[in-house]
């Protein structure tokens, strides 16, 4: 009950700014103190093999979803500006249907000599990702994931349509 008042007060105060957009360091700050008031908890690795869709929300975070029902906030050790931008995601993953933290990285099909790290990963229930966005990225759309195993591998790329690219 209390971490639920503390998310509606928190959406109330952003909600006063609505009419101005937030900055990736105040995305990152509201997503940091949700993590907390939330009490999300880090895990080392999470099951890769059915992710189908994504949502930017900072230069730091993004959303990661393999269901409508199960989503994973995920923080890269660095900013990586061109995700708010891009249609697509690869993600590069070391050990087959694994996606680990610490060891495997994010990158866009536009800039794939750049990847961005893969530092924490917190699982996140339906209501608390529905709560994230709303407060962070209220206009956010998923977007279409891909694998890649492999740095010479030259994967094909899917636009949002699902169509070969």
């Amino acid at each position: 009950m209390k971490n639920i008042l503390l998310l509606v007060l928190v959406l109330l105060t952003l909600g006063g700014c609505a009419t101005q957009r937030l900055s990736d360091p105040e995305k990152s700050a509201v997503i940091e103190k949700f993590i907390t008031t939330e009490n999300l908890e880090a895990r080392n690795t999470i099951s890769a093999f059915d992710m189908d869709s994504w949502t930017s929300l900072s230069d730091q975070y993004l959303i990661l979803r393999t269901s409508p029902f199960r989503s994973y906030l995920v923080k890269l050790t660095m900013r990586c500006n061109d995700l708010n931008f891009s249609p697509s995601l690869l993600v590069y993953s070391r050990i087959p249907n694994t996606l680990s933290a610490g060891f495997d990285s994010v990158f866009t099909p536009d800039n794939h000599r750049f990847r961005c790290n893969i530092s924490r990963i917190y699982p996140l229930s339906k209501t608390q990702n529905k709560a994230l966005i709303a407060v962070v990225n209220p206009k956010a759309q998923d977007k279409p994931i891909e694998k890649s195993s492999d740095d010479n591998e030259d994967s094909i790329s899917k636009d949002a349509t699902g169509e070969d690219g």
